[in-house]
């Protein structure tokens, strides 16, 4: 069994922390360890999510429903760190985050200190690996 130790104040302590809450408490544990640019984002893709009105611009843009889900299972996803680059003021990262046998994928983000606090600063659009969502009952499939 190894064991990880993170400097307390690094990008991969804060990352860790963000895990956590994320899986505490789903976006909103999320969005505490974001700035402003980054909530702005993460508000700006939670618009999106459910609307019906935009859900051909997130289908074929944002990768709709794939968002939607992943959204919606944030404290149900195993949270991996893969990959960090780090800065004395400013680091980028790429996080996993998988979801039983349904979804896996990535994000790549960059963090900033904010008061002498890692905080993501933006974030990229989820990259898939997999996303297949379970069948219905009724015999039709979801696709993302």
């Amino acid at each position: 069994m190894g064991i990880t130790l993170f400097e307390r104040w690094s990008p991969e302590y804060a990352l860790e922390n963000a895990f956590d809450d994320m899986r505490k408490s789903g976006l909103d544990g999320l969005k505490k360890h974001l700035t402003s640019n980054a909530l702005q984002t993460v508000n700006t893709l939670e618009s999106f999510s459910g609307r019906p009105e935009v859900s051909l611009l997130t289908t074929a843009f944002m990768g709709g429903n794939a968002v939607n889900f992943l959204l919606e299972k944030l404290n149900e996803c195993d949270w991996t760190i893969r990959d960090v680059m780090k800065g004395s003021e400013s680091s980028k990262a790429v996080i996993g985050f998988e979801y039983q046998d349904i979804m896996a994928g990535t994000i790549e983000l960059t963090m900033i200190k904010e008061d002498s606090i890692w905080k993501i600063d933006s974030l990229a659009m989820p990259k898939f690996d997999k996303f297949a969502l379970p069948q219905k009952e009724s015999g039709e499939t979801a696709e993302s």
